[in-house]
């Protein structure tokens, strides 16, 4: 491939200023889904659609729609008619047409705007050596002189309508394969021949019709145009990058940093070959960087899932902001910073002033996602993102060593079923292995009293089934922990030592429900740990402590006898 390509012609650029300005202000945004989008889907919308897919446009708060090429598809045609005689178009939205600069095209453009409040008529024509020459056969000049007749055509069109405001809107096709002399030169000429009236704007847009540029060229070629220009207190210059070489989105916030004032583009990125520039990732990066964008893209699942319906397109699900797994996170160390950033929020804004988190750069729930798919558990997988889990789905937060010996146990079952670890499935994990209520010893009942001669000192009576034989035991201790483990002893049970001993609530509210995880420890020096649930916290200790005693019987009867 090295040198098979032919490479566009290099920038002449006199200056270069554009990377210091930062983008302190939205574009003016217009929505090509409609037409752009729409011609490049295996099946078109249907009007009933159509309608819907406008309605979303104006609901985001789109104020530029280009709704169609009435000239050139019946479809598009009757949609335009319909938009205007149903009342369809809110106050201040205004719709965008296109055409081609043929005369026929362009009075059947405007039998379909008839009796438009406001509408922007869009020519366009090819100005790359490539197009003029060898796709329409035409020469710089003969492409000059139609596009000229062509405005001409439409300023008589446009008078013909006086109750309607009628604005231009002109496309160089290929701008960044065509000599930008020759382009700025016709440019002008339209502007000229339009004639725009007090405080009226020319749109020029100057597209990336195919992208063979990388974004820097994009925004040298616009900071060079805007520079040159003959017009610029008449115009509004516009962006419509293509995203061939997956660039469009750098390439039109460069350009954006070169000054352009407007940008088209498609909800997702629809859009013929690699699509149009993705307005939802343009717009949520721009509102990242501070600036607020006009557009409401607060519910951006509900957004996904309608449009997929409705163009039959899935999004991948690495799509910035929207894919299902962009606000999810698999590798053991990204889980551990994330809980760790989560559990640390409030330190962090005060660290840095203002939002920020490990491996994430924007809130889930500014786009109306949550965090409680966030982490997902797979082979991958580490001890952060297993404690995030059990925190955030059921309220749990374990000791150390406790989450430690669950991960293990966690990554042998992901191995196994070579799959994600539903969050169920971990929980299930964390009561089959440190829950172990019912054998060798199953508790029947425990009441821990005070002593009556010493209330310090706790007197312990237990009910409970060893190896299928009920047995009633009594211990006294400093506590109703100390007195039961007394107790407990009076059974043939290998020696054990207290080591770990933690107390939580699942739950904020006076019935929150008691949890402890106790950690034993038997003569080889294995730590053997137990969880215990309850109404309180004494209840939940005696549970805790027998499951991690029949941890250690279960080890015991598995162990090979010695040598």
């Amino acid at each position: 491939m090295i040198g098979k390509y032919a490479q566009p012609d290099p920038v002449a650029i006199s200056r270069r200023t554009w990377p210091d300005h930062p983008i302190d202000s939205a574009p003016i945004w217009c929505a090509v889904d409609l037409r752009d989008g729409n011609q490049a889907l295996p099946n078109p919308l249907t009007p009933p659609q159509k309608k819907r897919y406008f309605q979303i446009l104006t609901e985001i708060g789109f104020k530029e729609i280009e709704v169609g090429f009435p000239s050139a598809s019946a479809d598009d045609f009757q949609f335009c008619r319909d938009l205007i005689e149903q009342n369809l178009i809110p106050e201040g939205t205004v719709i965008s047409v296109l055409t081609q600069a043929r005369e026929h095209l362009i009075r059947r453009t405007f039998e379909a705007l008839r009796g438009v409040r406001r509408a922007i008529c869009h020519v366009y024509v090819a100005t790359s050596d490539l197009h003029m020459n060898f796709v329409f056969g035409k020469t710089r000049e003969e492409t000059r002189d139609m596009t000229v007749a062509g405005v001409r055509l439409i300023r008589e069109c446009a008078n013909a309508m006086p109750d309607s405001d009628i604005r231009l809107e002109f496309s160089p096709e290929e701008f960044t394969d065509s000599d930008l002399a020759y382009v700025l030169d016709l440019c002008d000429r339209v502007v000229e021949t339009w004639g725009p009236k007090p405080g009226e704007r020319v749109v020029l847009n100057l597209p990336a019709t195919v992208e063979r540029r990388p974004p820097h060229q994009y925004a040298d070629m616009i900071e060079e145009f805007m520079r040159r220009q003959g017009y610029p207190d008449k115009t509004i210059i516009s962006l419509h990058a293509h995203n061939d070489m997956g660039c469009a989105v750098a390439s039109s916030e460069m350009a954006l940093m070169a000054g352009a004032q407007r940008v088209e583009g498609t909800l997702f990125g629809h859009g013929e070959r690699s699509g149009n520039v993705d307005l939802i990732t343009l717009a949520l990066n721009l509102q990242y960087l501070g600036v607020n964008t006009g557009l409401k893209i607060e519910n951006i699942e509900a957004l996904r899932d309608e449009l997929v319906e409705l163009t039959d397109i899935p999004v991948h699900p690495r799509h910035p902001y929207c894919g299902e797994l962009v606000f999810t996170a698999f590798s053991g160390s990204h889980q551990d910073a994330i809980h760790k950033g989560m559990n640390r929020r409030e330190e962090l804004l005060k660290r840095f002033g203002a939002w920020k988190l490990p491996y994430l750069h924007i809130a889930p729930q500014d786009i109306g996602r949550s965090y409680e798919k966030f982490i997902r558990i797979n082979s991958q997988s580490g001890k952060g993102g297993i404690a995030h889990v059990l925190q955030t789905d059921y309220g749990v937060r374990l000791p150390r060593p406790l989450l430690t010996e669950l991960s293990r146990h966690v990554q042998t079952f992901a191995d196994k079923v070579a799959r994600e670890v539903r969050s169920e499935e971990v929980w299930d994990m964390l009561r089959e292995h440190f829950v172990i209520e019912d054998s060798p010893i199953r508790l029947l009942n425990y009441w821990p009293r005070p002593d009556a001669e010493s209330p310090a000192k706790i007197d312990g009576e237990v009910h409970l089934e060893f190896q299928g034989q009920k047995h009633i035991l009594f211990g006294s201790g400093v506590g109703p922990i100390a007195a039961f483990a007394k107790a407990i002893r009076q059974l043939p049970l290998p020696a054990f030592t207290l080591r770990d001993y933690e107390e939580d609530a699942i739950g904020t509210t006076a019935d929150a429900e008691a949890i402890t995880f106790i950690g034993l420890q038997n003569e080889a020096g294995k730590l053997f740990h137990g969880i215990g649930f309850g109404s309180n916290i004494d209840q939940a200790a005696v549970r805790a402590f027998v499951s991690a005693i029949n941890a250690i019987l279960h080890h015991s009867a598995e162990a090979p006898p010695a040598v």
